[in-house]
């Protein structure tokens, strides 16, 4: 991963997250220039006060005193900015650090690749703040939906109460919330497996469950039933939380030990190149009229985190199916069906059926709409062609609607965004070498340093062990010439060697 990611040319920000960036900047930016006129006006105010001389309150000059009042409200105006910008800046930043995190969890692989590689330690321990605060909340929503079914009566489904219709929504957006963090953790895991293969997984799947679909089902339920369905939740919620939560802080344990080998927050590092990138798009003339218009937006609770938008589209059956995320890049729009007259062959009755084998079948194109594939047409007898009168113009071709891929702007955005993601990938490859060779350097010296250890403790017995000799030794001789009892001190060992000239049996030891 390299330390500045880059973002695919193609690959556009989203129009909610840009303005939310912009906002920023213009924040950024008027800090910035109040703090540098707040400086020099300090400046002013302290060399005027140098130079006021001491009896200056008698010959007072009123042009001056006023320029000083001026000055004074100036300094006073300008700190009430910089308080003001300072309160309402970590609000703006909070939807933009959730946007951001949104948008690389939806769009940006190489994200999910880092965190199943046991990587990106602050990115880790937000993820565990995220998805603490998700369940903290669905629990006490589905608690006071409990509750409320309780005061319901009994006859009516819950969606006659409005505050229950109320309380519900409040709770499907919960439940979806919480779905899309256990799908977030599944995404990681299917990385690692792809990754690392079956025998090195640390992070496993947890079973899908539609949430969603569960507690909007409560809107149709009468209270007695809703309340077991609740429950219900409450249960498979709180057992699935304890299992992800236990696996995100077994990977932020994992992703502690390998803090040094490269950046701690993919997610900061998108930012700040977000940030540098939209400062130089914020008009010097708009900045007042943006702040103005943010700060009143965030007293009134305007803003919101930008999130992937979703298609339910419904089955056969009429249910809901789970719902799909665009992509980054919207797929072109599709010409209108023809009608089955118009594709009709000629010479089949118009009430005739298609057998299985003519129907049209569509098959899936990358970054292109559906296409068709050629349909089985049964065999027609072939009739006479009119052949044109000689010396006529041919017939204009017909307008078949293809482009050549080499000439469309679409193949040549495809072939930088290749281009751009090579490019990215040869980064991450040459990171994570260096890593390796990191890694491998500090292992060689640490054993290095552990057999150098060891080979100073095995000389270094060998060295007491050779004076344990000498001075038995010596023990030994000055006995032999002073006579037995001589020497007021004796080691155990030369005691228990004097004490009988008797070979000692080591068995009966």
């Amino acid at each position: 991963m390299s330390a500045t990611p880059r973002i695919s040319p193609r690959a556009t920000i989203p129009d909610r997250l840009q303005d939310l960036l912009v906002r920023e900047a213009a924040f950024t930016l008027s800090r910035k220039r109040i703090s540098d006129a707040l400086q020099v006006a300090g400046e002013q105010k302290t060399s005027a006060k140098a130079g006021r001389p001491l009896l200056a309150f008698i010959f007072r000059d009123s042009k001056k005193e006023m320029e000083r009042r001026e000055m004074v409200e100036n300094v006073s105006v300008m700190e009430e900015g910089i308080r003001n910008i300072d309160a309402a800046l970590p609000k703006l930043q909070a939807y933009i650090d959730r946007s951001i995190e949104n948008y690389l969890r939806e769009f940006d692989q190489e994200y999910a690749n880092g965190l199943a590689g046991s990587r990106f330690l602050d990115d880790w321990n937000r993820l565990l703040s995220r998805f603490d605060e998700t369940i903290t909340e669905f629990v006490s929503r589905l608690n006071g939906l409990k509750s409320l079914f309780e005061s319901l009566p009994q006859s009516e489904p819950c969606s006659s109460d409005r505050e229950a219709r109320k309380n519900i929504d409040a709770v499907v957006a919960c439940a979806r919330a919480f779905q899309d963090e256990v799908g977030f953790i599944n995404k990681i895991a299917d990385a690692q497996r792809i990754r690392a293969g079956s025998d090195a997984i640390t992070l496993y799947r947890q079973p899908d469950r539609n949430w969603k679909g569960t507690a909007n089902s409560l809107l149709f339920t009468m209270p007695g039933p809703a309340i077991a369905t609740v429950i219900l939740l409450l249960n498979e919620s709180t057992d699935t939380a304890g299992k992800v939560r236990s696996a995100i802080q077994g990977e932020c344990q994992l992703a502690s030990y390998v803090t040094q080998f490269g950046v701690t927050s993919y997610h900061q590092r998108v930012w700040t190149s977000l940030r540098e990138a939209t400062l130089l798009r914020v008009e010097p003339d708009s900045i007042e009229s943006i702040l103005t218009d943010t700060e009143d937006k965030l007293k009134r609770g305007l803003f919101e985190p930008w999130t992937p938008p979703r298609i339910e589209r419904p089955d056969e059956n009429g249910q809901a199916t789970p719902p799909q995320r665009f992509s980054a890049a919207p797929p072109p729009p599709r010409k209108p069906a023809p009608s089955m007259e118009a594709t009709q062959p000629k010479g089949i009755p118009p009430g005739a059926r298609r057998t299985p084998g003519e129907l049209p079948l569509r098959l899936p194109a990358r970054n292109h709409g559906p296409t068709t594939a050629p349909a089985t047409i049964p065999e027609i007898p072939a009739q006479p062609v009119a052949q044109p009168p000689p010396h006529s113009a041919p017939p204009p071709p017909e307008n078949t609607g293809l482009v050549n891929p080499f000439e469309s702007k679409e193949a040549a955005d495809t072939v930088a965004d290749l281009a751009a993601e090579r490019i990215r990938l040869e980064e991450i490859l040459q990171e994570e070498r260096k890593g390796l060779e990191q890694r491998e350097q500090f292992l060689s010296k640490s054993e290095e340093r552990l057999l150098q250890k060891t080979q100073e403790q095995i000389e270094r017995e060998m060295e007491l062990e050779q004076r344990e000799e000498q001075l038995r030794d010596l023990e030994k001789r000055l006995r032999e010439k002073l006579g037995p009892g001589a020497l007021p001190f004796s080691t155990p060992a030369l005691a228990t060697a004097s004490a009988t000239d008797q070979p000692v049996d080591e068995f009966k030891e």
